[in-house]
C-alpha cells in the first residue's frame, strides 16, 4: 500500500510538469496519428477504390501519386507549423516582459495552444507515416484514397485550427483574462484539502510540545539530498507511511520553501523505529525543484497576481486598471481561504492516533503576500488604494473570528499610514480616509 501511495507521489509531480509542457500533448496526438494511418489504410485493402470513383469528395490516384500527394501536404504542414511557433513565441515574451515571467506557467498551461499545436504535428505525421505505409504499384495496384482523404482534412483542419490560435491569442494576451487564469490556480490550490482524517484543536502542537511528547531532541532527522525549491508534498503517502510504520511525523518544511542540500525537512517520533529505508520513503514524499508552482503553494499562487499587480502600478506601464483586477480575485481567494477555515497543524489516523504535524499557512501570511507590497507600489494612486480596501471588505464578510478581523484591521491602518507616504491630493486623501474609517468602525464593531 505504502510503496502504491509513494509511487503516486512521483506520478501527481510528473503530470503536473506535463500539464504546463508544450510537447506532451503533441507527442500523444503523434502516436494516435500513426494509429489513425496504419488504420485507414487497413480500411482502404477492404474497400475497393470503384466504390468512390465517382465521388468528388475522395481523393483518388495512384500509390505513387497518393504517396506524392501525402508528403506534398506534410511539407506544406512542415512550412505552416514555423508561423505556428512564430505566433506562440511572441506571446511568451509578452507574457514575461510584461507580467513577469512566472506567469509564463499560465500560458504554458493553456489547453488551446497545447492542442493546435498537437493538431500541426500530428497531421504532419499522420502524412508522412501514411505515406510510407504506401507499397509500390507492383505490390498494391489500388491507391489508398481514404488514407489520402483522410490526411487532406487533417490539413483543412490544421489551417482552421491556426486561425482559431489567431484569435485566441488575441484574447488571452488581455490582462483579464491572464489574470483570471492566474485567479482560478489560486482558488484551486485555496480549495485543496488534506486527506480525510480526524484533525485536533488548533493549539495541539503546542500541547503536545509541552507536555514533552514531541521533543525535538528526540526526534530523527530526516534531511534532502538536493538543493531546491519543495514543488509537492503528498499528504496522504505520508500519512500512510506514518500509519504504516506507527510513527509520528513532523514536516519542518512546506510546498513553497527552499531547503539547501543535507537541511533537515522532517522530524520522526520514535527514533529508534527508522532505518535506511524509511529515511528514503519520508525524502521521497518530498519533490524538488527550480521554481516554486501553485500546485500546493498557495502563498506563490498569491504572488503571481501580485507581480502582476506591482508591475502594472510600475512607472514604465502605468495601468491601475490591471492592478484592480488582481485585486478582485485576491479578495476572492482571501474570502474564500476564511471560508474554508485555516488548515490545522495536527492529523490523526482512523483509530484517533497523532501521525502528522504540519507548519500550515496562516491567514496572516496570505494576507501580507497579497497587501504589503502592492499596497507600497499604489500609494500615489487613490483608485487602486480605494479598490484595496474594498477588497478587504470582501474578505472581512467571511472574518468570523476577533482574530482574523484583526488582521483585516491591520492592514486598513496600513493603508492610512501609507497615505502619508504618497503624493495624493487632498480630496483623494479625504475620501480614502473615510472609506478606511468606515471600514475600521465595521470591523471594530464586529468584536
Amino acid at each position: 500500500m505504502t510503496n502504491r501511495k509513494m509511487r503516486r507521489v512521483t506520478i501527481r509531480y510528473q503530470l503536473d510538469r506535463l500539464r504546463v509542457s508544450f510537447w506532451f500533448a503533441p507527442v500523444i496526438m503523434s502516436l494516435g496519428a500513426i494509429l489513425l494511418a496504419w488504420v485507414m489504410y487497413w480500411i482502404d485493402g477492404r474497400i475497393p477504390n470503384v466504390i468512390f470513383a465517382d465521388s468528388p469528395f475522395v481523393l483518388a490516384g495512384t500509390p505513387g501519386e497518393i504517396r506524392t500527394t501525402l508528403i506534398g501536404m506534410a511539407g506544406t504542414i512542415l512550412a505552416t507549423a514555423g508561423v505556428v511557433f512564430t505566433l506562440l513565441t511572441l506571446p511568451l515574451s509578452t507574457v514575461a516582459a510584461q507580467y513577469g515571467s512566472r506567469l509564463l506557467r499560465v500560458f504554458l498551461g493553456d489547453r488551446t495552444t497545447q492542442l493546435v499545436l498537437g493538431i500541426f504535428v500530428a497531421t504532419f505525421v499522420y502524412c508522412l507515416a501514411a505515406a510510407l505505409s504506401i507499397p509500390t504499384v507492383e505490390v498494391e495496384p489500388e491507391g489508398p484514397q481514404l488514407t489520402a482523404t483522410v490526411g487532406l482534412l487533417l490539413m483543412l483542419a490544421s489551417f482552421a485550427s491556426l486561425i482559431a490560435l489567431v484569435q485566441h491569442v488575441s484574447t488571452m494576451l488581455q490582462a483579464p483574462n491572464i489574470a483570471a487564469a492566474a485567479g482560478a490556480e489560486l482558488r484551486d490550490v485555496t480549495l485543496a484539502e488534506m486527506p480525510e482524517t480526524v484533525r485536533s484543536d488548533a493549539g495541539c502542537q503546542t500541547s503536545l510540545e509541552a507536555a514533552g511528547i514531541l521533543v525535538e531532541s528526540d526526534g530523527y532527522p530526516v534531511q534532502v539530498r538536493e538543493t531546491g525549491y519543495i514543488e509537492l508534498i503528498d499528504p496522504e503517502a505520508v500519512l500512510a507511511l506514518a500509519e504504516e510504520r506507527n510513527i509520528v511525523l513532523r514536516l519542518l518544511r512546506r510546498p513553497g520553501s527552499f531547503v539547501s542540500q543535507d537541511e533537515v525537512v522532517a522530524l520522526v517520533w520514535p527514533a529508534e523505529r527508522v532505518n535506511e529505508q524509511l529515511e528514503e520513503q519520508i525524502r521521497r514524499t518530498f519533490r524538488l525543484g527550480n521554481t516554486r508552482t501553485p500546485t500546493q503553494d498557495v502563498t506563490y499562487a498569491v504572488n503571481q497576481l501580485v507581480e502582476m499587480a506591482v508591475r502594472a502600478m510600475s512607472a514604465a506601464i502605468n495601468d491601475p486598471f490591471t492592478a484592480m483586477t488582481c485585486l478582485d480575485y485576491l479578495g476572492e481567494s482571501l474570502a474564500l481561504f476564511l471560508r474554508q477555515g485555516e488548515k490545522e497543524p495536527c492529523y490523526y489516523d482512523r483509530d484517533g492516533r497523532l501521525r502528522l504535524v504540519l507548519d500550515p499557512v496562516t491567514f496572516d501570511e496570505l494576507l501580507s503576500a497579497a497587501f504589503d507590497m502592492l499596497r507600497h507600489a499604489s500609494c500615489d494612486n487613490a483608485s487602486v488604494l480605494l479598490h484595496m480596501l474594498e477588497a478587504i471588505e470582501v474578505i472581512s464578510r467571511e472574518a468570523k473570528s476577533s482574530e482574523a478581523r484583526q488582521k483585516l484591521l491591520h492592514q486598513v491602518n496600513c493603508i492610512q499610514s501609507e497615505l502619508q507616504a504618497g503624493n495624493l491630493i487632498e480630496q483623494d486623501r479625504q475620501r480614502i480616509q473615510r472609506s478606511a474609517e468606515a471600514l475600521q468602525m465595521k470591523l471594530t464593531h464586529a468584536f
